[in-house]
């Protein structure tokens, strides 16, 4: 069966050059993380039946482009390997390669081959001085909503009355009972930072060596993006007596926190606002913006989020700038977390006129790097954020865009809808193998390859729907979301119940409260969970290996990662059983015949020369590995 090849140009190249393969991989570039002023050798695998009359390595040095021959140097197989030598001259590198044959010139970028000069955008791109994060490289992160995954202090459950909201209060309710509707009673089941630490037994059996922590900082609602004191944990959390211990549990087990910060606003009950609501002539009055008869700009137009103003110094000290900044404090001991979830990272610094996300996402990095330089900082977009994900801002985002929607919306119907609008978009029908290969295509080529691999890819959080909802409870499908997750470019993260097969409750939707009656469980997801969190811990491949689609049709899609010869193959069916077949590509060629066997069903698949040959694949996914993986 023949590869289906996306991306093709209309007027089609020799069928050679479709093969050709360049990866941002230490496989074709020889220091992905090149110092500023290094001299990168850059690689380009070629059909050997082709007969290129040259390739050019075309790059744009402090904006002028560039045209370098490249050097036939040696063969591996069928492939030959052409080289050239860049200069990392700037921040960031973009290079292309021009291919020219039968008396015509052929493009190559990051998104694929092109008769036409291509957009820059899709072009390769090296970052100058932008480290690889040791300890990210095998992570894998469980995302916890504090509230509701365990009560380990009842003492501090939170009840009562607001006295920054007049006319509310909060009370504690039984653990997993469904509230009553009453908007003006905020509901909260009392689980705090004691329980996460009395629960850590179970996220080191279940293999995760990363926690992301929804806000914990002192608010008062449930969710915590009200914040009322960035640098006071809530007292019904346990204060920072209780974090401090949790960081130092995390530490012992070998394993690191980031936390959930929200600089774009605050609460209204934060003191901040409060005294320049009160008083005009405060110096806190410009962190916000006031308008017309004391009325301020909000979150979306909620009036409890007061959005906060980055052309205000002041402000911009306070939360990142100086040596004693909110970012500043919580990374040094004694709380020592290891980077930042920003939350809405595509709305900061911008409002209106004050559009300061161009500078102010460049100078939130410098600020935090400068503090720890190891440390991971990631945005919230739900959408495309190409922009920001260039090397000079987010270390990446959680990757809705890039991954998470295709990959449902492949799996299953869909919607989409925007806060507080009233349209919605609405598909009862999967998207298409091409469209899903195409949506990953774009994305992966309209960003860096060091800052793909730092992308935080996830199936679901506290704000989408629980995976086993999206998909139905279908137990095929979720687990091939799962596998996939684990072996797509980027960092996965588990939100916390997946793993046990909790789907949307009445009462809670996908903020449920964790069941810890075992009895509920699905202990085969568990350990489905458990083995593909070991592989992806302990296999590099998947960690930093490149990643190329191999065969795709109208259910089955197959990649490889690909690192130094060894490689994980991934075969995902999303429809009924399909018989075996056949393919065949160049970049899976071996010297000799040898297998891979399923990760889950033990099978084999052989690979011979440059064929593949696949065995009959039931609904659902699998890995291959090499015997030695």
């Amino acid at each position: 069966m023949e590869i289906n090849k996306p991306g093709n140009s209309p007027t089609l190249a020799p069928e050679w050059i479709y093969d050709c393969l360049h990866t941002g991989s230490s496989d074709h570039v020889s220091n992905p993380h090149p110092a500023l002023g290094e001299t990168v050798i850059i690689r380009l695998e070629a059909p050997a039946l082709g007969n290129p009359d040259q390739i050019v390595l075309r790059s744009i040095p402090n904006g002028e482009q560039q045209f370098q021959s490249m050097r036939l140097v040696n063969a591996r197989g069928s492939m030959n390997i052409w080289e050239a030598e860049i200069l990392v001259n700037e921040p960031r590198v973009l290079y292309r390669f021009a291919i020219q044959a039968d008396g015509q010139i052929w493009w190559l970028n990051a998104a694929g081959v092109s008769s036409q000069v291509p957009f820059g955008l899709f072009d390769f791109k090296l970052l100058a001085d932008f480290p690889e994060i040791p300890w990210l490289i095998n992570s894998v992160f469980y995302q916890i909503f504090p509230d509701r995954f365990a009560n380990g202090d009842p003492s501090n459950d939170p009840n009562g009355p607001i006295e920054a909201y007049p006319g509310y209060s909060r009370k504690t309710h039984p653990w997993g009972q469904a509230v009553e509707e009453n908007r003006k009673v905020f509901p909260f089941y009392g689980g705090d930072l004691k329980g996460i630490e009395d629960n850590l037994a179970h996220l080191q059996k279940l293999g995760v060596n990363a926690l992301y922590l929804n806000p914990i900082f002192t608010a008062y609602t449930n969710h915590r993006y009200d914040v009322a004191d960035f640098r006071n944990v809530d007292p019904t959390l346990g204060g920072n007596e209780a974090f401090v211990s949790l960081s130092k549990a995390i530490k012992a087990l070998d394993m690191r926190v980031i936390l959930d910060i929200v600089p774009n606003h605050c609460g209204a009950g934060h003191p901040w606002f409060q005294e320049a609501r009160k008083d005009p002539e405060s110096p806190k009055r410009s962190g916000f913006f006031f308008g017309n008869d004391n009325d301020y700009v909000s979150w979306m137009g909620f009036g409890s989020l007061p959005k906060l103003n980055y052309s205000d110094p002041l402000m911009r000290a306070e939360i990142f700038e100086s040596d004693s900044s909110v970012f500043a404090t919580w990374m040094l001991p004694p709380y020592s977390v290891d980077g930042w979830r920003v939350d809405v990272g595509n709305m900061l610094g911008r409002y209106n006129e004050h559009q300061l996300d161009a500078e102010l996402l460049p100078a939130i990095r410098k600020a935090v790097k400068r503090v720890n330089p190891q440390s991971y900082l990631i945005g919230e977009n739900f959408f495309e954020a190409v922009g920001q994900l260039q090397g000079d801002a987010w270390d990446g985002v959680m990757n809705y865009s890039g991954f998470t929607e295709p990959a449902l919306h492949w799996l299953s119907g869909y919607s989409l809808d925007a806060l507080r609008c009233k349209a919605e978009l609405v598909s009862e029908k999967p998207i298409t193998t091409e469209t899903l290969v195409k949506t990953w295509q774009d994305n992966l080529a309209a960003i860096p390859w060091a800052v793909a691999l730092q992308q935080f890819n996830l199936l679901g959080s506290h704000d989408t729907s629980r995976l086993g909802s999206v998909l139905k409870g279908d137990d095929e499908l979720i687990r091939m979301a799962v596998m996939i997750q684990f072996t797509f470019p980027g960092v996965p993260c588990v939100y916390y119940g997946d793993e046990i097969g909790l789907s949307n409750e009445a009462g809670f939707a996908q903020r449920n409260c964790f069941p810890w009656d075992k009895s509920t469980w699905d202990v085969d997801l568990f350990s489905f969970y458990q083995k593909l969190i070991a592989l992806r811990k302990e296999n590099q491949i998947l960690a930093q290996g490149s990643f190329q689609i191999l065969y795709w049709d109208e259910d089955i899609i197959i990649y490889q990662r690909l690192l130094a010869g060894e490689r994980v193959l991934v075969t995902a069916n999303r429809g009924e059983i399909r018989e075996g077949f056949s393919f065949r590509s160049p970049w899976v060629e071996t010297d000799s015949s040898i297998n891979l066997v399923g990760l889950f069903c033990g099978k084999q698949i052989t690979l011979t020369n440059t064929e593949i040959k696949i065995p009959a694949l039931a609904k659902g996914g699998e890995i291959w590995l090499s015997s030695s993986s």
